[in-house]
């Protein structure tokens, strides 16, 4: 088996309108396409049934538990985790496979460009994702919609992604810190500013303030109850 197949784990909740092209954008590149969805009760399993090649798990609804469940029903060495509103760029697979070539590296991700989900939006909204972006180009730990990619052995050895309601991505991130390196690949996953529609300052506020409050010991169950809408 060629060291660099991929399994592609994607969470699901209510994800009709964007699932397929997350899916499309993964392409041939992986042996195993795993979505896990969560109770979606938006004909997101009708779009699935479209897909051939993937295969699909029930979970309780939580990110953290629909990760876990997916990449232990998986067999690839190599894993990767994708958001279900994220689009992956052409040469994913080569590009993270080159970096987990490096024994030193214990998790790969993009860089992040994010789309206003309403393509008449003005320039004031373009300018806010952008500068959302750049925190994907720095030193900080990588969120989960940056895409993490991952030998099976890390996953392994880090316990996988822990069954909390909020802050899974950060705290995978920081247990696969303790044990190598993090490489940012020089390709970005396309997204949508969903999470800051409707109520773009909060939203903002708490991807902001999160973070360092997940980092000064407040409850990610705290954490949930704040931000409202957690998927």
């Amino acid at each position: 088996m060629d060291e660099r197949v991929f399994a592609v784990v994607v969470p699901a909740l209510d994800e009709a309108e964007r699932i397929a092209a997350c899916l499309r954008s993964v392409g041939p590149e992986a042996a195993e396409v795993v979505v896990v969805d969560g109770g979606s009760r938006d004909g997101t399993r009708e779009v699935l049934a479209g897909f051939d090649r993937v295969t699909v798990l029930e979970s309780p609804r939580g990110r953290g538990v629909q990760l876990d469940r997916g990449a232990r029903a998986t067999s690839a060495p190599y894993l990767l985790f994708l958001h279900a509103d994220c689009r992956l760029p052409e040469g994913w697979a080569a590009s993270a496979g080159r970096a987990l070539d490096d024994p030193d590296v214990a998790l790969a991700c993009f860089r992040l460009h994010t789309e206003p989900s309403d393509p008449g939006a003005g320039r004031l909204a373009r300018l806010w994702a952008k500068l959302l972006d750049l925190r994907s180009f720095g030193p900080a730990l990588p969120y989960g919609d940056q895409g993490f990619a991952v030998r099976r052995e890390v996953y392994e050895a880090v316990g996988g992604f822990p069954h909390i309601p909020l802050m899974e991505d950060l705290a995978f991130a920081r247990a696969c810190r303790r044990v190598g390196r993090i490489r940012r690949l020089p390709l970005s996953v396309r997204t949508t500013s969903r999470r800051f529609d409707g109520m773009p300052v909060r939203a903002r506020l708490c991807t902001a303030t999160f973070p360092l409050l997940f980092r000064l010991g407040v409850s990610p169950w705290t954490l949930a109850r704040w931000y409202r809408e957690v998927r």
